[in-house]
């Protein structure tokens, strides 16, 4: 797949790049065979790790993951209590009101405080993939600017992300921010006297999207096929009995406020963003309802033991396992990955081993440490990987180069960063999030059955303004640079440690020997897992060695960038 998607990468970033010669395989360093309680064998297998498990490596990381093994790594992750962001929100906005209104750019500054700097990494990278499954925007119904309820959203997927996926499905459906945007939110029974029927949105998406797909799936993600043909997982009927199961439910209203008795008509009162959604059965439809596979629920049953019967069945569908298992491949380690290994993956969701189904952690651990995933660059060289998405191109530089800076409050550049990377987080243009699991650009990746999400929001001006963007948080954004005098709220990246690296030596005018072979080596581990072509390595080292010896910050730059800009970069092997 490397070589496809370099062809894409370099299509796209043609007017910022030099030709690249055609990436060539490189094997790592594997042993005989994959085992979780083995150290990394070297410093880029660390990063490599890192990179699907963290929002990037950093060399305190590495050192600590190669002190220890990947196992124990993990399991010193899944302790961490969650580093959430509402409460930081609170505290920038100086206000311990539960109802108060915080803008939503306060909530994407808190999201970058802890996706940088949290120690709870795994935490946080897995949330940042539910929030891409599970999806919730800004942009959607009533959600404009509500930072309350976006940052009480994204702290459901933190304090759920190595949870249970049921407990997750619920809260997720309860949520009021979720409530607004697919409009379960106050949805009422079928009333035929008043043209009223119940919403469907929610009662469509959460089995399209967030459970059991289209299609039924056999235990390695393979559509179930009769007659040559895949099999629907529910029909119109379907949806309409869910959406029937989703009515009667409201905002719960702030601590010390007087409730009202009937919400629906009008809302009269502030909604708790924190609180979930609370039933009105006034309003719940009790008719019998037909679900899926003929799944019926009674008559006569209220609001929350029926939603939780709904979920249940929705949850213990067997495609859940398979659907959602290849979707968190995908955003951590491989838009492809083989029926083998969903299967493996499907398995531990199913069953991590002590009887429980749904288990995100044991899920994700299994996800992280398959053979595929730890191996995948040398038994698949030609299916395995990803491109990176924007937002974590962006994170890797940063922590990768000690990202400091001095104040909180978020920068103007990066309240408008969505603008420069296509991507910001909750801010998908649509429930379907910024790109499809399925989408393929065309050309040869489609010719051999492949697909590459992340190419969805790839265009010719976006490579333009992310290779500047890159540019200037190398050349401008750094410890004692430009950026770092116009104002304190700049994230810099601090690249002293390595420009130490080609100080001439004493009384000379020379790097000392084997310096910038170093300085390539160290960025390569950092930011490609030590993956680095012959190509791009003597470009980087051309360019170095035509500065002058005594501009080592200059050297340091340059080779950062022309990294940090290639198609070896944006591609995650």
């Amino acid at each position: 797949m490397r070589a496809l998607l370099y062809r894409l990468a370099l299509a796209s970033l043609a007017v910022l790049l030099p030709p690249l010669l055609q990436a060539q395989s490189q094997d790592l360093v594997f042993r005989d065979r994959f085992d979780a309680s083995d150290r990394p064998a070297t410093r880029g297998e660390a990063a490599r790790f890192l990179t699907q498990a963290t929002f990037g490596p950093s060399d305190p990381q590495i050192d600590s993951l190669a002190a220890g093994s990947y196992a124990g790594w993990l399991a010193q992750q899944r302790a961490l209590p969650p580093s959430l962001v509402l409460p930081y929100m609170r505290a920038q906005s100086g206000t311990t009101d539960p109802l108060q209104a915080i803008p939503f750019h306060v909530y994407r500054q808190a999201w970058f405080v802890r996706v940088l700097g949290a120690p709870d990494q795994l935490r946080q990278r897995v949330a940042f993939a539910l929030s891409e499954i599970l999806v919730v925007s800004e942009r959607g119904n009533g959600l404009d600017n509500d930072g309350l309820a976006l940052g009480a959203y994204y702290d459901i997927l933190l304090r759920n992300a190595l949870g249970n996926y049921r407990q997750l499905l619920e809260e997720v459906t309860l949520s009021p921010a979720m409530g607004r945007y697919l409009s379960m939110y106050r949805n009422r029974k079928p009333d035929p006297a008043n043209n009223i029927q119940s919403d469907e949105n929610y009662a469509r998406e959460v089995m399209q999207l967030f459970s059991i797909g289209l299609v039924k799936l056999n235990r390695d993600g393979s559509p179930v096929l009769a007659g040559g043909q895949a099999v629907p997982t529910y029909d119109g009927d379907v949806v309409r009995g869910f959406a029937r199961v989703f009515t009667g439910w409201a905002c719960h209203c702030g601590a010390g406020q007087p409730c009202p008795a009937d919400p629906f008509p009008v809302e009269p009162f502030t909604c708790s963003t924190e609180h979930e959604m609370v039933p009105y059965e006034a309003y719940h439809d009790r008719n019998e309802k037909r679900l899926l596979d003929g799944a019926v629920l009674p008559a006569g049953r209220d609001a929350r033991p029926e939603l939780e019967q709904a979920l249940d069945l929705l949850f213990n569908h067997p495609n859940v396992a398979p659907f959602i298992a290849r979707q968190l491949i995908q955003r951590l380690v491989s838009s492809n990955p083989s029926p083998a290994y969903i299967a493996r993956v499907a398995a531990v969701f199913d069953n991590n081993g002590q009887g429980v189904r749904g288990d995100l952690g044991a899920t994700v651990q299994a996800i992280l440490l398959d053979d595929e995933a730890r191996r995948g660059p040398r038994s698949l060289p030609s299916t395995f990987g990803k491109v990176r998405e924007p937002l974590l191109r962006l994170t890797a530089l940063w922590r990768a180069f000690d990202v400091e800076w001095e104040n909180d409050e978020l920068f103007p550049d990066d309240r408008e960063i969505h603008e420069s990377h296509n991507q910001s987080p909750l801010l998908s243009p649509s429930v379907f999030n910024f790109f499809s699991p399925t989408y393929s650009p065309g050309g040869a990746l489609v010719q051999n059955a492949l697909v590459a999400p992340e190419m969805q929001i790839v265009t010719a001006n976006f490579a333009i303004r992310l290779a500047n963007d890159v540019s200037n948080r190398v050349f401008w954004g750094y410890r004692g640079g430009p950026m770092d005098e116009f104002d304190d709220r700049v994230r810099l990246v601090l690249l002293d440690r390595w420009v130490q690296l080609l100080q001439p030596v004493a009384g000379g005018n020379e790097a000392p020997p084997g310096a910038v072979d170093r300085l390539i080596d160290r960025c390569a581990d950092l930011l490609l897992g030590g993956e680095l072509t012959p190509a791009l390595r003597q470009r980087i080292r051309s360019r170095v060695l035509a500065l002058p010896p005594d501009e080592p910050l200059r050297r340091v730059q340059n080779a950062i960038y022309l990294i940090a800009t290639s198609p070896e970069f944006a591609v995650q092997r």
